[in-house]
């Protein structure tokens, strides 16, 4: 079983103990947040940075592909455009 670990549009496959580490370190170091807001109705956009507790942080998803899966895929190899 591998992990997908999604960083901007990719997916990384990596073993779930890789995964653990990056998510125990994200929960360690993450002290706050950036978060950029847009409000359709008066159209105005505004940044926000904030502290966040692990509370908050909350639990990370993490999504799992079967090695079935994972070997199909890599036969496939890179999409063609």
């Amino acid at each position: 079983m591998k992990v997908l670990f999604e960083w901007g549009n990719k997916n990384f496959i990596m073993e779930p103990e890789q995964a653990s580490e990056i998510i125990q370190l994200i929960h360690r170091y993450s002290k706050e947040v950036f978060e950029h807001k847009r409000n359709w109705k008066d159209k105005t956009e505004t940044d926000h940075v904030y502290s966040i507790t692990p509370a908050e942080l909350g639990v990370l998803p993490m999504q799992f592909i079967t090695d079935e899966l994972y070997g199909l895929g890599k036969i496939m190899g890179r999409p063609e455009d």
